[in-house]
């Protein structure tokens, strides 16, 4: 009986561990599609891709934790009105999140935001 116990514990220990990593590669992807469509936005706005960056942004809310989400509707403020704040350093500390959120278990590779 203990030894079926132990097995399901370990199965289901198993499953949460790969749901999680699964969830973590899925942010990464997430991450990487769609930072070209931000940045791009941020630094061409006469590209008017407004569709594709509303497209990213709506995948970033559904992927990113709190954190990445707050620093990047602070970023999307500037964009939307300039005279709020330096779009870089907003860009920065939201890719810097963007790198905690993925790498939790990493502390170690944690940059600042000054060094994207």
């Amino acid at each position: 009986m203990v030894a079926i116990l132990v097995a399901l514990l370990m199965a289901f220990v198993g499953y949460v561990f790969g749901r999680a990593k699964t969830f973590l590669e899925g942010k990464q992807r997430v991450y990487e599609e769609i930072l070209p469509i931000i940045l791009k936005a941020a630094y061409d706005p006469a590209s008017k891709d407004e569709e594709g960056l509303n497209k990213a942004l709506s995948k970033l809310w559904l992927y990113g934790s709190k954190n990445v989400a707050k620093k990047m509707d602070y970023a999307v403020s500037i964009m939307v009105k300039p005279s709020r704040g330096d779009i870089t350093k907003a860009l920065q500390e939201t890719v810097a999140e963007m790198r905690i959120d993925i790498q939790t278990f990493f502390f170690w590779e944690r940059i600042k935001p000054e060094e994207v």
